[in-house]
């Protein structure tokens, strides 16, 4: 068999091989439920990508033929022109369905985008107060700047480095940067899950089957691999999902694709991934990939949650957009044999004109705040962001964010005030956001407070360890070792009946007075970008309220005297919640409280304490 055979060969199950990772990925941002760990798939983009990089490395350097220009240039044809068309359009349909503050944020994303650095912009970016995900049309950009962030990398190291030192220099990257990631997994899992230092392992687990030219060529042993590295993979997707140990997930992918590319010689790979229906979505993995998360997070920013027939439809509409953009944009201006291919031989120019006018047009957004003018005026109020938001919820004292420490927080934001009654709140931020809303309605109280980011009240060891020293904090010293006369909890999930039980028990067991509130209405699109897309006054008030739902309730026991309704609080009556008081909105985002909302549950809270019946 010829080599030009082998190669053929070799190519059409790494297409394959990408055609499941976008697969994961398409159908984890459609809905979480069908793959709680979809989001895998770009860690096996990762792998892969070291692979194929490093084999054409070092291929070209063996010839003699390894230029660092035409590197690059290849690597600018392939990415640039299909990206650039994503984030022009992305911006132009954002000003269409977001909010200024939407708006603007998306220029910013797409600015850093350009420059291969959206992985940083969304670090900075990942407190928890950051918007949520869903309204983030550029977020998947972070991982092309990882990707690309790589090339700037690994090249000089192939080309710089004999063969021998590379590989041992591989391995050691593999090592250092798992080690790494393990620890800052825990320590701070933003940071592990957007640097690139932590992602080095996984381009490291594909540059090193590249550098030792490591494959079984036995088809039995190689089927068995394949067979191991799709289960593997397809158990992280459903094991794990995006609260999970980075490294433990990440090192099961790279594990994965690793017996994947050593089965790329059997014969059940070439029929399971060698196939034109899979190395044909695999080679529009890029362009489908860029298309899908802009389409899906602006479709649902306009429409709200999506019903079974609209993920199909966007599932679908990703493939076909994706396959439109290969072949208008990512093909044309690819390197071609074809000498007379013009977009090929004249990239350049309108490339970087087309980069240069997307800086500029993003700039002007992101400077001029989202253009709030081009909102009707009537609308000013309700849609001015609330910039102390973070102030009025403690942020880095008593609420600590994910990225931030408990050492932070200051005896003032636990220890009891003498001469007052103390009223403790603890939970995830969906307590913190309680604070100023019983800050006015018990204001001869102490207000205390020990919350944060997603650390919902139990007492179950939580999945992020910024949590669990929360939670021993509270429950093995703060509750005992200090009387307060009320004890709020907050932040449950309605499925988190379990870790209610245990919470109940034992305060029930210290004899602390406490209060459950249950879950509050949310509003299925943010209420600022529904505020925009309504664009007027008259008929805004019924738009609203019929986008706020209620939540299930929580199972508690003595429902009476423990367990505030929420729900029952904001919606006195079906159909009409409460989302702004006196012009001022209620919400910040799809259910945090921005303080005129705090203050009026707050308010609801104090009516209803005092004329609760008295726990038994």
């Amino acid at each position: 068999m010829s080599d030009n055979a082998v190669s053929h060969r070799l190519i059409r199950p790494l297409e394959g091989y990408r055609a499941l990772a976008i697969l994961a990925v398409l159908l984890f941002h459609l809905d979480k439920h069908f793959l709680p760990g979809g989001y895998l798939g770009v860690d096996l983009f990762f792998v892969i990508s070291g692979f194929i990089i490093t084999k054409g490395l070092v291929n070209s350097k063996a010839k003699d033929t390894l230029r660092l220009g035409e590197f690059y240039k290849k690597r600018f044809r392939r990415l640039f022109p299909a990206l650039m068309v994503t984030t022009l359009v992305t911006l132009a349909v954002a000003w269409l369905v977001t909010s200024p503050d939407g708006f603007a944020a998306t220029a910013k994303s797409a600015i850093f985008s350009v420059f291969s650095l959206a992985n940083i912009n969304f670090w900075l970016d990942s407190g928890y107060f950051a918007a949520e995900s869903s309204t983030k049309p550029l977020l998947h950009m972070w991982s092309l700047s990882v990707e690309e962030q790589f090339y700037l990398f690994w090249p000089f190291v192939i080309l710089l480095l004999a063969p021998r030192i590379s590989k041992i220099m591989a391995v050691l990257l593999f090592i250092l940067s798992f080690l790494a990631t393990i620890y800052m997994s825990i320590k701070s899992p933003e940071t592990a899950f957007f640097w690139f230092p932590f992602r080095v392992y996984e381009f490291m687990g594909g540059a090193i089957l590249s550098l030792y030219a490591i494959k079984i060529k036995q088809n039995g042993l190689a089927t068995a691999s394949l067979i191991i590295g799709v289960i593997a993979f397809l158990a992280a997707c459903i094991i794990f999902d995006e609260n999970s140990n980075i490294a433990m997930a990440g090192g099961l992918t790279v594990l994965a694709c690793v017996a994947l590319l050593l089965s790329m010689e059997s014969q059940l790979g070439e029929v399971l991934f060698g196939n034109r229906v899979m190395v044909w979505i695999g080679q529009h993995s890029y362009s489908i990939y860029l298309v899908h998360w802009p389409l899906i997070v602006l479709y649902t920013l306009k429409n709200g949650s999506l019903s079974i027939v609209e993920i199909i439809y966007l599932g679908l509409a990703s493939i076909v957009l994706g396959a439109l953009l290969k072949w208008l944009i990512e093909d044309p201006f690819r390197e071609s044999k074809n000498k007379r291919s013009l977009p090929a031989r004249w990239a350049f120019p309108p490339v970087i004109l087309a980069t240069i006018f997307t800086v500029f047009v993003a700039g002007i957004v992101w400077v001029n705040k989202g253009f709030p003018g081009r909102i009707d005026a009537s609308l000013e109020t309700l849609l001015r962001r609330d910039h102390g938001f973070m102030k009025h919820m403690k942020t880095g004292t008593c609420f600590i964010t994910l990225e931030q420490d408990l050492s932070l927080m200051p005896e003032s934001c636990f220890l009891p005030e003498a001469d007052k009654r103390n009223l403790l709140i603890i939970g995830s931020s969906l307590a913190a956001d309680l604070r100023p809303g019983f800050e006015v309605a018990f204001p001869d109280w102490g207000i205390k407070q020990i919350t944060g980011g997603g650390c919902a009240p139990i007492r179950a060891k939580h999945k992020r360890k910024t949590c669990t020293d929360i939670r021993d904090f509270i429950f093995k010293d703060a509750l005992l070792n200090y009387e307060y006369d009320l004890v709020v909890l907050s932040g449950y999930r309605a499925r988190g009946v379990a870790g209610i039980k245990d919470a109940e028990d034992f305060l029930e067991k210290h004899e602390v007075d406490y209060v459950i509130i249950g879950p509050r209405p949310k509003f299925e699109i943010d209420p600022r970008t529904l505020i925009t897309n309504h664009g007027k006054l008259d008929g805004l008030d019924r738009k609203m309220k019929d986008n706020l739902r209620p939540l299930r309730e929580l199972k508690v026991r003595n429902k009476r005297s423990r367990y505030f309704s929420a729900n029952d609080a904001i919606c006195e009556k079906e159909g009409e919640c409460v989302w702004q008081i006196d012009g001022n909105l209620a919400y910040r985002d799809g259910n945090h409280l921005l303080p005129a909302g705090s203050e009026y549950l707050g308010r609801k809270f104090e009516a209803w304490y005092e004329k609760r019946p008295k726990p038994k």
